[in-house]
């Protein structure tokens, strides 16, 4: 998503320098870089030295850039390796979840980086809408679940997906073959993880 951006060109008529730039920014530039989105692309239109220059402009600020999904993505390992679960499963799950957009939110109400519902959120002590605390409750919660079901992770990340009373229920229905138990929207989250 992208945030609008006004920009006001301020130069005297008597100055003939190159001109400066003042952003007046719609929304808090201050919360983009505490959220650390440090990505932005810029739109100006174009205009000759010899004409007057145009009084506003509009940017756009990209919310979700490369350098933000990586820091998301070293944010995520470390808590995998924290936790004891593989960081290379757990990046692709997040990637899966939200594409490491800390702002996701779901038609069902999930919310943030790793996608939790508000209850199993509050639950877990986590909070959704802080990436950190999110990805180390992800984490954890996955080497719990992991536990769980013996250290099988495609059952820990179809309960992570569709909660273990479906996963039981499926492995109850399926034995070995549980997985074709669960729903198409797990089925296809497991495979696009696990590989």
């Amino acid at each position: 998503m992208m945030t609008p951006t006004t920009l006001h060109y301020n130069r005297p008529a008597t100055q003939k320098k190159a001109p400066r730039w003042s952003a007046v920014v719609a929304g808090s530039v201050a919360g983009l870089a505490l959220t650390g989105f440090m990505g932005f692309q810029a739109f100006f239109g174009t205009h000759s030295p010899t004409s007057a220059p145009p009084t506003t402009q509009t940017v756009h600020l990209n919310t979700v850039s490369v350098a933000a999904n990586s820091s998301y993505e070293s944010v995520a390992r470390a808590a995998a390796v924290r936790h004891g679960i593989s960081p290379d499963l757990f990046v692709r799950q997040i990637q899966q979840e939200s594409g490491f957009n800390p702002n996701a939110r779901s038609s069902v109400g999930a919310i943030g980086i790793a996608q939790f519902m508000p209850g199993t959120a509050a639950a877990l002590g986590v909070n959704p809408y802080d990436p950190n605390s999110a990805l180390d409750g992800a984490a954890r919660h996955m080497a719990d679940l992991s536990r769980m079901y013996g250290g099988n992770y495609a059952k820990a990340l179809a309960a992570y997906n569709a909660g273990p009373g479906n996963v039981n229920a499926a492995v109850n229905a399926g034995g070995a073959n549980w997985l074709a138990y669960t729903p198409a929207e797990t089925q296809h989250y497991v495979h696009t993880i696990m590989g």
